[in-house]
Formats: structure tokens, C-alpha cells, sequence
């Protein structure tokens, strides 16, 4: 097997961040990492890939295996997230598996964006370059006559450079990432990770 998902988007449902994302974010960060990769960019947004029928955990569970990188939108409701926590655990087990994120590679697979200030975001989560998206975090920021959304365009063009990076860094697919095992060393503690947990099912 191999990677199916050039991409896995994580972000806390259900709204406001959801709006934002599905209205604004998602919409031009498509159209940019398509130029940015030279590609058709896979990627997994729950919405669109969870199909009516499917078992919802086990769809996101295959598609973190299966995804080669994640952008993570970051706010305080996402680390009280039980989900979004597994997800961001997830990833991150992997790229320290792989040899990534350390001082000899500091590159890694999480490439994460802020629509706040930050303040109540946990360690684990601040020792990540963050890209600073908190201005353009409005509800009709999708009126292309806004004037800030020039700056939204301008900022996104850099943050799809980054994500760029991270894809072109990213480890060959491991099939043992898809072992029960794997998975469970992954979350192995995700309880100690800050924040309450949040664990209500996403809603789509």
C-alpha cells in the first residue's frame, strides 16, 4: 500500500472554527497547494471524505495512516479536543519515529496555523513554528471584497510554501504504521497531553 492522502486537515468541529475553515481557509488553501505542489492534492477533510455508512473513527484512523502530511488548525477548543488531540498525537509519533523534529532535522509533518492569540495553547504545541492566521479569522472574510483579504491571500501564499516543505520531506509510506501496534504506541498517553478532553463525537 501507500499513501492515499497528500494531506490530513485537522480541525475542531463543530462551529465557529468549522465556518471559518469550510468558508474561507479550505476554499483558497486548495487552490494554492494544487499550484504550490505542481499536483491535484489529495486530501482528507472530514466533511467530504467520511461517506454515510462508514464508521466514523475507523475512517480517520485509515485516513491519518494514509495521509503523508497534516494541517492543523489551531485554536484553545482544539487541545480539549479528544480527537484532534489523537490526530495531533498521532502525526507526531510518527515524524519523531521517522527522525523528524529533532536537532538534527527540525523539519517535520505537522504544519499548523493559529486563528488565536495562542495564550492557552499547551507546550507541546508552542515549540511548533505556528503560522499566524488570527487576523483573518472572520466570518466574512469569504467576501473577496474585504479589504484584509489580500493580506489573507498574501499570508496563505507563504503558509502553502511551508506545507510544501513538509510534503517534499516526508518520509516513504510504512506498512507498519497500519499495525494495531503502531496506532496504540501513538496514543499511548494521550491522557497526559494538556487540556480536558472534549469527547464528544465530531459532528459533520
Amino acid at each position: 500500500m501507500s499513501y492515499q492522502y497528500d494531506i490530513f486537515l485537522s480541525y475542531k468541529r463543530p462551529k465557529p472554527e468549522s465556518k471559518w475553515v469550510d468558508e474561507t481557509f479550505y476554499p483558497k488553501f486548495v487552490e494554492y497547494i494544487c499550484e504550490a505542489l505542481n499536483k491535484d492534492a489529495v486530501i482528507f477533510k472530514d466533511t467530504d471524505e467520511i461517506k454515510t455508512g462508514q464508521t466514523w473513527d475507523l475512517k480517520i484512523k485509515s485516513a491519518l495512516i494514509h495521509s503523508k502530511i497534516m494541517v492543523s488548525v489551531f485554536s484553545a477548543a482544539y487541545f480539549r479536543s479528544e480527537w484532534c488531540k489523537k490526530e495531533f498525537a498521532f502525526m507526531d509519533y510518527r515524524q519523531k519515529q521517522c527522525g523528524l523534529s529533532t536537532i538534527e532535522n527540525p523539519n517535520g509533518l505537522i504544519v499548523p496555523i493559529k486563528i488565536f492569540d495562542g495564550e492557552h495553547f499547551p507546550e507541546y504545541a508552542n515549540r511548533l513554528q505556528i503560522s499566524d492566521f488570527n487576523k483573518f479569522y472572520r466570518d466574512s472574510l469569504h467576501l473577496t471584497n474585504s479589504p484584509v483579504y489580500i493580506d489573507f491571500q498574501d499570508r496563505l501564499d507563504i503558509f502553502v510554501q511551508d506545507v510544501a516543505l513538509a510534503y517534499n520531506n516526508a518520509p516513504e509510506w510504512n506498512e507498519e504504521w497500519k499495525q494495531p501496534e503502531w496506532i496504540s504506541n501513538a496514543w499511548e498517553g494521550i491522557e497526559k497531553l494538556d487540556g480536558l478532553s472534549d469527547k464528544t463525537n465530531p459532528k459533520l
